[in-house]
């Protein structure tokens, strides 16, 4: 996207979504009690069981791209 001129707004937006659907997907496939653990986990440290939304990392002071390079970089261990 960087390549074709895309503002790095572009970037982070389908960047976020694309990191919001791959754990949405893993979290689906994780079994219980460990699903719902996460899910606490993800709900106290965001606010939300998907996660933060790019509204609130902006709102949290990150720049688009802090919010490129985290959405490339895999989650905490929760073990």
């Amino acid at each position: 996207m960087q390549r074709e001129g895309a503002a790095p707004e572009a970037i982070a937006r389908r960047l976020h979504a694309m990191r919001q659907q791959l754990a949405a997907a893993f979290k689906a496939r994780t079994p219980e009690p460990l699903r719902t653990r996460i899910q606490a986990r993800t709900v106290a440290t965001y606010g939300s069981p998907e996660g933060p939304s790019i509204e609130a990392l902006r709102a949290g002071g990150k720049r688009w791209e802090d919010i490129i390079e985290s959405a490339c970089r895999p989650g905490a261990r929760f073990f």
